[in-house]
């Protein structure tokens, strides 16, 4: 290739602040996360007073048949039965009877039996059974609970900050482009995707509208050569540049990195391993590795901020 990057702007002169969204962690989730720790350690107990969650059994008489039992069985609280009379039993104590009006008509609720659900503490016992590495008391949880939201924050924000710091970093840096190795950029994608829809037995430069939907975000085969034509320099340069990285951090893409993107394409996509090398060649793989780098870079630099 004759392409080469010959002066890079450094991305940490971008500033990417104004695109990222502050992280606010969300604390009823953490509670409930933390409340589900408790749940195989949670007992039952014979009880007198009737509480949200509690096992009941009332005795019903209504004039609706529905309501008219001698002995049903609900938790209160959980909607699964009927949500007016499961409130009305809160709060009550056995033998204690309650009416309600309901749409269906009138019901006379007699509270006989209650099962105390109790849940513990959650204790430092509790996380240690879980096996997680470094996660051993109740605080670690809580801050290995609270990583995982902002790890989930950070990949839901990440689209634009990196969106933008890649542009601002390709139109910063000097390259020499060459139309040879563009050529070979589009037309290596072109015969990919050609490849992919003859394995689904279409004819990639004859496809309808309707076949392109849901597959490529275009509506004929032109529209996607002038795509790829159009994205082709940018995936020029993002390779370039991932080759840039990787002569300092040491990032390398070989045989045997291939070897396990053919194997985890062809179980993920379920396709043979032939067909998976044929739509993936190994120029391909190294080529998207390389540019992909870049992308992994810059999103390193995102991470910093949160």
């Amino acid at each position: 290739m004759k392409s080469r990057v010959l002066q890079i702007k450094d991305y940490r002169e971008v500033d990417i602040t104004p695109l990222l969204k502050p992280f606010v962690p969300d604390e009823a989730a953490l509670e409930t996360e933390l409340r589900r720790l408790t749940n195989p350690y949670v007992r039952w107990e014979t009880g007198e007073t009737a509480s949200a969650g509690d096992q009941v059994v009332c005795r019903l008489v209504s004039d609706c048949p529905r309501f008219n039992k001698e002995k049903v069985r609900f938790v209160a609280g959980s909607g699964m039965f009927h949500k007016e009379l499961e409130a009305l039993v809160i709060g009550m104590t056995v033998g204690e009877a309650r009416e309600a009006d309901l749409s269906e008509g009138r019901v006379s609720l007699t509270l006989t039996g209650v099962m105390n659900r109790v849940v513990p503490e959650l204790s430092d016992e509790m996380v240690e059974k879980l096996g997680l590495e470094g996660v051993d008391t109740v605080a670690d949880y809580r801050a290995y609970l609270l990583a995982q939201q902002k790890d989930s924050a950070f990949q839901d924000a990440l689209y634009e900050p990196q969106k933008q710091l890649m542009a601002e970093v390709i139109a910063g840096s000097e390259f020499v482009l060459c139309k040879e190795d563009w050529a070979v950029v589009v037309n290596r994608e072109l015969d990919r995707c050609r490849t992919l829809c003859r394995q689904e037995g279409m004819v990639l430069e004859e496809m309808t509208p309707e076949q392109f939907r849901g597959r490529i975000p275009v509506k004929s085969y032109h529209e996607l050569v002038a795509m790829l034509q159009y994205d082709g320099w940018d995936s020029l340069c993002r390779y370039l540049l991932g080759c840039w990285y990787a002569q300092t951090d040491g990032f390398q893409a070989g045989e045997a990195d291939y070897e396990a993107f053919i194997a985890d394409y062809a179980k993920t996509w379920h396709v043979s391993v032939e067909n998976a090398r044929e739509a993936n060649p190994y120029e391909t793989f190294i080529f998207n590795e390389y540019a992909g780098h870049t992308y992994t870079v810059l999103k390193k630099y995102i991470r910093e901020f949160y």
